[in-house]
């Protein structure tokens, strides 16, 4: 089979949801540091 060389590429579907993981976990540590920065704070 022979693809259109001029398509974008597509992101495999693994490398998608590694980028979804990423950035929920950066979302996670950004809220637990704020949290932190709160308790330190009072």
């Amino acid at each position: 089979m022979k693809f259109a060389t001029n398509l974008p590429e597509q992101p495999t579907f693994e490398e998608s949801k590694f980028r979804e993981t990423l950035r929920e976990n950066l979302r996670f540590f950004k809220s637990l540091f704020y949290l932190t920065k709160k308790l330190f704070m009072l």
